[in-house]
């Protein structure tokens, strides 16, 4: 993928009120909420590194350094067209960061050893044998674990997380308890924020905050309600006043005092 070619197989797609525009496959994997709420659930501070694992296009990255600057990034991305449009899409929206394009557990020497004061990850939701294959061979390395485990994703997450340093995942809410299971003995402070799509509906989405290097306590929040109703005509953009913030606005979440 290269030059105007690409462009032709892409829409450039704006994000976060508009704050963000981002060039991204118009029939391959695309960007979603998911990514808009990861980097809100970011509490990072200028001057702070920054490692995503799976970077994608850059869309959690971007969102997250338009709400925050001076920040120092980087993105791992094995996809190599992906790799290439985000960095198309750092020098778009005016951002700095760097974009490596490199399996997750083939990272060069020189960003291997470095530790980060936050490191954040979308990982593919589904194991290879609990779904079905995706034609899309994008689309199935994104959504499904072809090549490495949770496990694995999380514990490069948290070896390259600095000490007092956080880890922040977004998942399934049906793989909460694997993800405890992974990190509740390497990671302090854990903090579980379930999201659902509307009051009273069971969580289909959890983001897990942990601390490394904390003995404080695991806490379950409130959950973060995205629609004001279930209304089938509305509920792609009846989105609560919270939502509408992270979303539109680029809100990021006070962890420390939820007002949801």
């Amino acid at each position: 993928m290269s030059g105007e070619e690409n462009l032709e197989q892409c829409s450039l797609d704006a994000f976060v009120g508009g704050k963000i525009s981002l060039f991204q496959p118009l029939n391959g994997y695309r960007a979603n909420v998911d990514s808009i709420l990861l980097a809100a659930a970011v509490n990072a501070k200028e001057g702070e590194s920054v490692l995503e694992l799976g970077c994608g296009v850059g869309a959690v990255m971007f969102s997250l350094m338009s709400r925050i600057s001076g920040l120092n990034v980087v993105g791992i991305e094995c996809q190599k067209q992906y790799a290439k449009l985000a960095i198309r899409n750092a020098a778009y929206n005016g951002f700095k960061a760097e974009i490596i394009d490199c399996d997750i557990l083939s990272i060069p020497i020189a960003y291997k050893n470095l530790n980060y004061n936050h490191v954040i990850l979308n990982p593919p939701f589904f194991s290879s044998g609990s779904s079905m294959r995706i034609l899309e061979s994008d689309k199935d390395t994104a959504k499904r674990e072809l090549n490495h485990s949770l496990e694995q994703w999380l514990d490069l997450a948290i070896k390259r997380c600095s000490v007092k340093g956080e880890v922040v995942i977004i998942h399934q809410a049906a793989r909460l308890g694997q993800i405890i299971t992974i990190i509740e003995k390497r990671l302090g402070d854990i903090k579980i924020l379930p999201i659902s799509s509307f009051s009273g509906q069971h969580a289909n989405r959890v983001i897990v905050k942990g601390k490394k290097g904390s003995l404080a306590p695991l806490k379950l929040l409130t959950p973060l309600v995205m629609h004001k109703d279930s209304s089938i005509e509305t509920s792609g953009t009846n989105y609560t006043e919270n939502a509408e913030g992270i979303l539109r606005k680029g809100d990021g979440m006070n962890w420390g005092e939820q007002n949801w």
